[in-house]
């Protein structure tokens, strides 16, 4: 039997390759696009929905970490070729910090504005520091709209005193969703989920909400005062409305919060809203002080005493307002707390909130909400700021019960007597003060700024 003569070695060779190398360009050219698709791809899939989001540092039905995870995961969600711009008074947040920065390396715009206070050569931020320098690699052929930064504002970006204490986060579009806006009370730190009760409350598919906090960043990303720092947008007939301060300029004589308590009458509520036809008023507040506080505890006394149900939740209020407070019998829970007795307040509630329900101007029916990043201070009003104003129901039920949730839940483990044995003493020897009104005393002893912790992240 005779064989088939073999071909040559070289020819067969050929073949083989030939049938191989279609297979190995098919590989190749998936694995490029694959490490391509890695690169640009989102590490999370998340459309934010609208609505307001609360945290509780002791965790529980509600997450220590919830608004921060929430602003991570959605940061993870922002595709390559859109923008993210954060304006927060301080910026020490190891996920958001890590977030931000993938985020800059696949290819999205990331600006962050803080204030200058909380990162100087006196006062050292790694974490800021961090991101400034990963923000300014890789930006050379970039569009000068789609760079990345971290800046800091020198005291109010928009304004000549003050601070640059405003806090959103605004995104061009996360995954489908676009023009997104969060704002509230909330600070890209840590703090804000460990040791804070915070707020944020989400806008989403409004190209005109968007573009008034865009309008506000680009105005105080470089560092100046600007012409008319007072900005107030309205929409929905009033239904929703925000207010940027600084509060200065022509026009703006009036305390903005006291301006809206004047129009609250205490009797008279109709269609379900107060409690017994007496207007119910909400605060959650973190810091009351100056004359401008002394203004508004005056006003929150009258009303109470004219019939208002108010019930008031707070961290750092001066010696003053809470007398004048206390005097006119408005509830009051001081939610703030010195868990290690070293004098220093380090659980507290950091909301700037208010609900009204009731009789407002002419409306005897109203549901209204103020929240955002505003303390009741002198100080507030030449500061960048957001206060917004929310009439709609389901709003206002929902931060009056979380706040009535505050004034009622005092966490269990803050009992009077935690400081009796703790074996802590003064200078001189003697035992410190103990619990919770020991806390200025015990301040005083080891001569230490019981609000220091408070100030850092206001």
């Amino acid at each position: 039997m005779t064989s088939s003569p073999q071909k040559p070695r070289s020819v067969r060779s050929t073949l083989r390759l030939a049938l191989v190398l279609p297979a190995a360009l098919v590989l190749v050219c998936g694995l490029v696009a694959a490490t391509t698709t890695s690169a640009q791809a989102t590490p999370s899939h998340l459309n934010p929905r609208k609505g307001a989001l609360f945290n509780n540092p002791y965790g529980g039905r509600v997450p220590a970490h919830r608004i921060e995870n929430h602003l991570v995961q959605t940061i993870n969600s922002v595709r390559k070729g859109h923008q993210i711009r954060i304006a927060s008074w301080n910026f020490r947040s190891y996920s958001i910090a890590n977030a931000v920065i993938r985020a800059h390396r696949r290819g999205v715009s990331v600006q962050i504005l803080m204030d200058y206070g909380n990162w100087n050569p006196d006062l050292p931020n790694n974490i800021a520091r961090r991101v400034h320098i990963a923000l300014a690699k890789g930006d050379k052929h970039r569009k000068p709209d789609m760079r990345s930064w971290l800046r800091r504002c020198h005291g109010s970006c928009r304004g000549r005193h003050g601070i640059a204490h405003v806090k959103f986060y605004a995104f061009d579009k996360v995954q489908k969703t676009k023009d997104v806006v969060m704002y509230g009370s909330t600070n890209a730190t840590d703090l804000a989920a460990s040791i804070q009760w915070n707020d944020i409350y989400s806008v989403t598919q409004s190209p005109e909400k968007y573009q008034a906090f865009l309008h506000v960043f680009n105005q105080m990303k470089h560092d100046k005062p600007v012409k008319q720092g007072y900005l107030q947008y309205t929409w929905a007939s009033g239904k929703f409305q925000l207010d940027f301060y600084p509060y200065r300029g022509k026009g703006t004589a009036e305390d903005p919060i006291l301006r809206a308590l004047d129009n609250v009458r205490c009797t008279g509520a109709t269609r379900g809203t107060g409690i017994g036809g007496h207007t119910k008023i909400r605060v959650a507040q973190t810091a009351t002080y100056g004359q401008r506080g002394l203004d508004l505890a005056n006003r929150l006394a009258t009303m109470e005493k004219r019939g208002c149900n108010i019930r008031v939740v707070y961290a750092m209020f001066g010696s003053k307002a809470v007398k004048i407070l206390r005097t006119a019998h408005v509830p009051l829970t001081h939610l703030a707390y010195d868990i290690n007795c070293d004098g220093i307040y380090d659980r507290y509630v950091h909301m700037k909130s208010m609900t009204v329900s009731g009789v407002l101007g002419k409306n005897t029916h109203a549901r209204v909400t103020w929240n955002g990043s505003a303390n009741w201070t002198p100080v507030s009003l030449g500061s960048d700021e957001v206060v917004g104003r929310i009439q709609k129901g389901s709003v206002t039920a929902q931060y009056a019960g979380w706040i009535d949730y505050l004034f009622t839940h005092v966490p269990a483990s803050w009992e009077p007597g935690h400081c009796d044995d703790t074996g802590t003493v003064g200078t001189d020897g003697s035992p410190l003060p103990a619990g919770d009104r020991g806390v200025m005393a015990r301040a005083r002893i080891l001569k230490v700024d019981p609000y220091e912790l408070m100030r850092k992240d206001l």
